[in-house]
């Protein structure tokens, strides 16, 4: 082996330890902020939101979609999207929700795929995770409904998104998935949240 051979190998080593670092950050950093998230959720006035929103005329829909993408990385989905149904009304409420959810979920795949997927997979080898293996080398084939049951799941939607992006589903399945699974969830949450503007 020669000296460029040497050089590259240790390139290729060098940057997966750092992609698992900021991978390991990048979870810590989500499941901290899920954590911390109930102890301030209280102080969210909704009253507030809907006025500042309001002041945003027609751009209001493209900083909701912003806004999601960026919040859901680190607190749960639900109060967003019951929030598109108070700010927006039931149908426009559930295509702007939909559709950053479904950005959203996108992102987070591809993130914790190229970050986190090898790092996974050499953890999965282990004796002692036998079932989560088998479990994850089924998802390579006709794994749609499966991300359709889990996402009616009561499952923190980037912890979800993550877990995707680090197992072996294909991307054409993860899409599908996401779609069909996402719609149910929407449509009740958004209606609820268009519900208490009519009755409050």
């Amino acid at each position: 082996m020669n000296l460029k051979q040497c050089d590259k190998i240790h390139y290729i080593v060098e940057n997966m330890k750092l992609q698992k670092w900021v991978f390991g950050a990048l979870l810590l950093t989500i499941l901290s902020s899920m954590l911390l998230y109930p102890t301030f959720d209280e102080n969210i006035n909704i009253d507030q939101i809907r006025e500042g929103v309001g002041k945003l005329g027609i751009w209001a829909p493209l900083a909701f979609v912003v806004f999601y993408i960026i919040g859901t990385i680190f607190i749960p989905s639900t109060p967003f999207i019951a929030l598109a149904g108070v700010l927006f009304g039931f149908k426009h409420g559930f295509l702007y929700v939909t559709t950053a959810s479904f950005i959203g979920a996108i992102v987070t795949f591809y993130i914790s795929r190229t970050l986190g997927r090898n790092w996974a997979e050499s953890i999965l080898q282990h004796k002692y995770f036998g079932l989560a293996y088998r479990y994850n080398k089924r998802l390579e084939t006709g794994a749609i409904w499966d991300l359709i049951v889990l996402r009616l799941a009561p499952m923190p939607f980037n912890v979800l998104n993550i877990l995707m992006g680090i197992s072996r589903i294909s991307i054409g399945d993860y899409v599908i998935g996401t779609l069909l699974g996402l719609i149910p969830s929407n449509v009740l949450v958004v209606y609820f949240g268009n519900l208490i503007t009519k009755l409050f």
